[in-house]
């Protein structure tokens, strides 16, 4: 046998196999995410502390961003506080988190909604993997077309149902009980591998914790 027909033997079994086991992996990864993406936001809808503290990370970067444009940072929420990484200024960014709690104070709920949330990442794995199921086992229909379908579906619903999970499920606009009493920020250190730093940015990376407390009423500010 030639080697230009193991070459061909080869690419046959390869494309074969895709066939038949490309359906039943994107049934597996979408079983998956069909499962896991709803435990997640019930999980947080579930802790008040931390759906405030969401909010209150939302609304720093939304502060930064109304006077600043676009920011290289990304949050993580905790249930004391939340932490940006990235690229930034430290004074920036402690003002814009007293900014953005003292504006959901006065009411501006819309500041607790950010449209790069990985909420709304999660929501559009969670609108593909819904999508691909019905195809797979509802139908029983697949193919390419559908994938594509399933994916253009996802990047168009994802947003707009994440903002929704963002509104009544992951973040609270109440906050009134809730104070900044502390914030930390230094180098990212390790975290951050150099050769992936672009140069023409400049500057270093960060990690800032703002740390936050809620008080029960009548108690004052710490």
């Amino acid at each position: 046998m030639t080697v230009l027909s193991l070459l061909l033997l080869a690419a046959v079994i390869f494309i074969l196999g895709n066939l038949l086991l490309l359906p039943l992996w994107l049934a597996a990864t979408s079983l998956t995410g069909a499962l896991s993406a709803p435990a997640q936001f019930l999980k947080i809808a579930g802790n008040r502390r931390l759906r405030q503290n969401h909010a209150l990370e939302h609304a720093t970067l939304n502060v930064l961003e109304e006077r600043f444009g676009r920011q290289r940072l990304s949050g993580m929420s905790r249930e004391d506080g939340f932490i940006l990484r990235g690229y930034g200024d430290p004074a920036l960014i402690q003002w814009a988190a007293e900014e953005g709690l003292a504006r959901l104070k006065r009411g501006e709920g819309g500041l607790a909604l950010h449209d790069r949330c990985g909420t709304s990442i999660a929501s559009a794995n969670l609108v593909s993997s819904v999508v691909l199921l019905v195809l797979l086992f509802g139908l029983g229909r697949f193919s390419l077309l559908n994938v594509v379908g399933a994916m253009v579906l996802a990047n168009l619903g994802g947003p707009v149902l994440g903002r929704l999970f963002q509104r009544f499920l992951t973040t609270t606009a109440v906050v009134d009980d809730v104070f900044i009493v502390g914030f930390d920020c230094g180098p990212a250190g390790s975290v951050w591998n150099p050769f992936f730093v672009n140069p023409a940015f400049g500057g270093v990376p960060l990690v800032c914790h703002v740390r936050t407390v809620a008080l029960p009423a009548g108690r004052d500010r710490p």
